[in-house]
């Protein structure tokens, strides 16, 4: 993804219409193409398990962001306040996602979870970064424009 892409996708939560959206009008409600209903993304880290990956990151039309965490790891406590602001922040832009490790053990196996916490990047349902430990918001937001260029 090039730094200088001035749109990003979204679909329709209604009609599952695929939007192309202006970056400087996802703040001002922007309706789908097709039904007209108002556009909704995310502005706060979802929680997601096996059974919703599919739905919240592969199928997602952006970039998403996996939290790969545990409520026992100090790392990962101290870096939920970073990915609130930063959902808030990148709303339309990038979705936050966490999979609590101690819950949904079998997808954090499938992904070889070592340690946490560990984030992966994905655009369009496609892995196109992973980090592992937590970082300062700074470079947080620099390794993610980085990678997809949000």
């Amino acid at each position: 993804m090039s730094s200088t892409q001035t749109h990003v996708l979204i679909r329709c939560s209604s009609c599952r219409t695929l939007n192309r959206v202006a970056k400087d009008k996802i703040l001002v409600s922007p309706q789908c193409g097709e039904c007209k209903n108002t556009l909704t993304f995310p502005v706060k880290p979802l929680d997601i398990g096996s059974s919703s990956f599919q739905k919240e990151v592969l199928d997602w039309a952006g970039a998403v962001l996996i939290d790969f965490w545990s409520p026992t790891c100090g790392y990962c406590l101290r870096l939920n306040p970073l990915l609130d602001e930063l959902a808030y922040e990148k709303r339309g832009l990038l979705k936050i996602v966490k999979v609590n490790t101690a819950i949904e053990q079998s997808l954090a196996a499938g992904f070889q979870i070592r340690g946490v916490p560990a984030l992966f990047l994905y655009q369009n349902g496609k892995k196109m970064g992973e980090m592992a430990g937590a970082l300062p918001k700074k470079q947080l937001e620099e390794w993610v424009f980085k990678t997809v260029g949000v």
